[in-house]
């Protein structure tokens, strides 16, 4: 007997959900950033909307606002009720419902379970690689609903609320993450083609597609959503300054160089692979749909595109792919195809398949019930307390302690000298310190970054000396150095190794070694570690 309420949409999520909670325990937080935008909120919580950068001695003083402060207001309240534990579980069941509601709208256009669950997980795997605890989440999310409502709009599908709800949408979106540039470049690129095609239509005669409008009347009600879209980013705190922030780091000649996420796609790196696998099954799909071919079947193109300026766009291409084939797969020639030869398990009619009750509640459900293992600090695998977890190989966890104790009996605001990737660890759990550089590029601008990334690839023998005039100049007095047992040393590293009549090696693990300035202030706190830990710091 037929089980009516086991819904396909209800195994997607707890699937995809489960398998982000294994996957992703510490790999969600390997981005730096994950850590520092909760301080962030916090001091925003807590003090003001910061004006200057508060963390670093570099950049002192120096004009620096929080772009994605809603965001991190989120973030830092999460944080408080259940430290990363609880973020990490927001996070997993925000991915698993946005693939979960990808799917429902596969089977909604008529594309078999067995095709949609295939394209959901190609889909997921392909942009996996940048899933991360971080307000850029939230693009992923709002890209994908906005190309949902172009996509239902073009097939005339669309209701009005959800256009009415666009603008504020948007709004919410400006101070959440800097994406919604990309949302707005979809709505203008759109509105653009449909109304050439619509004017095409309309006075010449030819018909060449179809578009949302049949009078003038829908246009103007269109032009006036897209302009309020358009509009939304001077909705925010920090004014025009928000479209600075944003100018610097899209158009900066030197973050695609310096910087891992900003560089192009490169096929050699099997990462990008599932990207580009995706992208040669998009192309062959949308080639075997000519001549029938809607404006907003193309869209994804764009991102493809980017994803080849800048692999962070990788998971946006993979978004809007996932949006766009349910729409595109029953006019393509492999459809066709199959509804002839087939057994007709790989088929389907496109039918409408309505959000029912049980769809939501059961997620939500499960989603509640791990909330209550959190709450009560309950250390249930997967979903209870103490889950996630920092990587003992990307981050120095394991130096955690010897860190804080110095942080605690050096004097408020001691600067040490740190790998950038290690910047929003020590503003996490050391705040006392003052760090050396972070991920904050727009902060420290392109002539620092590619000094820095110059400098710091320099043989051991040139790097020193200009190490030291850095010491000299901001008088730090530790070093937290990144290393790795898997590769050789850095020339960092490796100087700081070669001169222990200036440098003292006080502690290391698998990600990083902290050295020291031999003083007689750092040699009294070291001491007083030694006789607390019962040995060396």
């Amino acid at each position: 007997m037929r089980l009516r309420w086991l819904y396909a949409e209800i195994a997607v999520f707890l699937a995809v959900w489960i398998a982000l909670m294994v996957l992703l325990r510490e790999r969600a937080f390997y981005d730096p950033g994950s850590l520092w935008h909760i301080v962030v909120g916090e001091i925003i919580l807590t003090q003001e909307m910061p004006q200057s950068d508060p963390f670093s001695f570099t950049c002192a003083g120096q004009r620096w606002v929080p772009q994605q402060w809603g965001a991190e207001v989120l973030m830092a309240l999460l944080h408080r009720v259940g430290q990363l534990d609880l973020l990490f579980l927001i996070f997993t069941a925000a991915l698993a419902t946005l693939y979960a509601w990808l799917f429902h709208r596969a089977l909604h256009y008529g594309m078999a379970p067995i095709l949609a669950g295939l394209m959901v997980a190609a889909c997921l795997f392909a942009g996996a690689f940048h899933y991360y605890v971080r307000p850029h989440m939230v693009t992923i999310a709002a890209l994908a609903w906005t190309m949902a409502i172009l996509l239902d709009a073009e097939q005339r599908s669309l209701s009005s609320w959800r256009l009415y709800t666009l603008p504020l949408l948007y709004i919410l979106w400006t101070n959440l993450h800097g994406g919604v540039l990309g949302g707005i470049l979809m709505l203008g690129l759109a509105g653009s083609a449909w109304g050439i095609v619509f004017l095409l239509n309309r006075y010449t005669g030819l018909s060449l597609g179809e578009t949302p409008w049949r009078h003038w009347r829908e246009v103007g009600l269109w032009a006036g959503v897209l302009s309020a879209c358009a509009l939304a980013p001077l909705v925010n705190p920090h004014g025009l300054e928000m479209f600075r922030i944003w100018k610097s780091i899209v158009s900066s000649p030197v973050l695609p160089r310096v910087i891992g996420e900003h560089m192009p796609l490169d096929p050699t790196r099997p990462f990008t692979w599932p990207t580009l696998a995706l992208g040669v099954v998009y192309l062959l799909l949308l080639i075997s749909a000519l001549p029938a071919i809607r404006i907003t079947w193309l869209l994804p193109l764009v991102w493809f595109y980017f994803s080849f300026q800048s692999i962070r766009q990788a998971p946006l291409f993979a978004v809007t792919v996932a949006v766009t084939l349910p729409a595109l797969w029953p006019a393509t020639r492999f459809y066709r195809w199959l509804r002839r030869f087939s057994d007709g398990t790989l088929v389907c009619p496109p039918a409408p398949r309505p959000v029912r009750p049980l769809m939501v509640l059961a997620p939500l459900l499960a989603v509640s019930v791990a909330l209550v293992l959190q709450l009560t600090r309950t250390p249930v695998p997967l979903f209870g307390t103490g889950w996630a977890r920092l990587s003992p190989t990307m981050t120095p966890i394991e130096l955690r302690d010897t860190l804080q104790h110095y942080a605690r009996t050096l004097p408020p605001g001691t600067p040490i000298y740190n790998d950038p990737n290690f910047g929003g660890f020590l503003i996490y759990f050391t705040p006392q310190f003052k760090i050396f550089m972070d991920d904050r590029c727009e902060l420290y601008g392109d002539a620092w970054l590619q000094l820095y990334t110059d400098t710091i690839a320099l043989p051991p023998e040139q790097l020193g000396p200009i190490f030291e005039q850095w010491q000299q100049r901001y008088g730090f007095p530790l070093a937290l150095i990144a290393t790795s047992p898997y590769t050789p040393k850095s020339s960092l590293e490796q100087y700081l190794l070669s001169r222990p009549d200036r440098w003292w090696e006080i502690a290391r693990c698998q990600a990083a070694v902290l050295f020291a300035l031999r003083s007689e202030e750092i040699l009294s706190s070291a001491s007083s570690a030694s006789k607390k830990n019962g040995g060396p710091p």
